[in-house]
């Protein structure tokens, strides 16, 4: 425990700590990090959402990390569950281990709160990243998240992401994706008879949610489950190629509310560019399967997984063959320009 080491010890147990997590990615979860450890770099938070604020901080000395905290403007009676959520979130999320989930450092307790700790994401969410750099791959970004919700889905227990949307969704220093965010997960637990998450019931973003959460008039109606997750990240692939959040043309909630319950569908993008980056007829009909009104129509997130697979290999296969007919047209206008020089060279 830091607290209880002579201050002058501190610089040396500080670097084995960092020599430890470098090597390993990982972090001890008790006891909890301490001030000593972790340290916020600026005086404000560096992004604010409807729960919490995140500050960029520094770990160890040399890691940079994400300190995100419950906000600091929290009515008193409003603390008790604000502490459930902090709770919930922890206990989803502090067990997982998969390259396309954000990883849980821990936790510290500063200022009278408490931090979650996590690496911190230069390219800040995808869709930030998308914006910033046209020429990604968008089709193999996506595949990554599905990788991630899939390691959720067929996780023991299962864990329900609840949330799932473009902003949840960050990119690491080497380009890859990171599900984040499980505010609003839960683990199921097969023998307690409950198969979904019931968590903060109307809570979520209207705009990726499956119709069946936004029809719900009680907290068992309103079961979040792996094929609301689906639904979700159907939305999400529109926003990945689109770049815009679903339903960019209404911001009157109770309109977007009602359009959301009657499950409609987006309309598919023809521009070029959007087809050009992946969104073409099969990738449409995937994300089609995946926001069908029925739950139980949806795909797994193991189908997912495989038509993504299919679709980058596709891609990829197109790449290839376009790349040799173009390599090919050059090395036959070189062979003419050199017989060419040849000839003159004779004369």
């Amino acid at each position: 425990d830091m607290a209880s080491l002579n201050p002058s010890n501190h610089g040396d147990h500080i670097a084995v700590l960092s020599e430890l997590y470098s090597r390993h990615s990982m972090f001890p979860p008790e006891p909890p990090i301490t001030q000593y450890e972790a340290k916020k770099i600026h005086s404000k938070p560096s992004g604010s959402g409807g729960f919490g604020d995140c500050w960029e901080g520094k770990f160890l000395g040399q890691h940079l990390v994400a300190m995100k905290t419950p906000r600091g403007d929290i009515r008193e009676d409003q603390a008790e569950r604000v502490k459930e959520r902090v709770d919930r979130e922890v206990k989803v999320w502090k067990d997982l281990r998969h390259r396309n989930v954000l990883q849980f450092i821990g936790l510290c307790a500063m200022d009278s709160t408490v931090y979650m700790l996590s690496p911190w994401m230069e390219n800040g969410n995808a869709i930030e990243y998308l914006q910033k750099n046209p020429d990604v791959d968008c089709v193999k970004l996506a595949l990554q998240v599905a990788e991630g919700i899939q390691y959720l889905h067929t996780f023991t227990p299962v864990v329900v992401h609840g949330d799932l949307k473009g902003a949840n969704i960050f990119v690491s220093t080497s380009g890859e994706a990171k599900i984040a965010d499980f505010g609003l997960s839960e683990m199921i637990i097969e023998d307690s008879g409950k198969n979904y998450s019931t968590s903060w019931f109307a809570a979520g973003t209207r705009r990726w949610q499956a119709p069946e959460l936004v029809n719900a008039d009680t907290p068992e109606e309103a079961r979040r489950t792996t094929a609301s997750d689906i639904f979700a990240f159907g939305r999400v692939l529109v926003e990945v190629f689109t770049l815009r959040e679903p339903f960019p043309d209404t911001t009157n909630e109770v309109e977007l509310a009602q359009r959301v319950a009657a499950g409609e569908l987006p309309k598919r993008p023809k521009d070029h560019d959007i087809v050009a980056r992946g969104l073409d007829k099969p990738m449409w009909e995937l994300i089609m399967s995946c926001c069908r009104f029925q739950p139980a129509a949806r795909p797994s997130a193991g189908e997912v997984v495989r038509r993504l697979q299919s679709l980058a290999a596709a891609r990829d296969t197109r790449s290839d063959t376009a790349s040799s007919h173009h390599t090919g047209r050059f090395s036959i206008r070189a062979s003419v320009k050199s017989f060419g020089q040849s000839l003159l060279g004779h004369h």
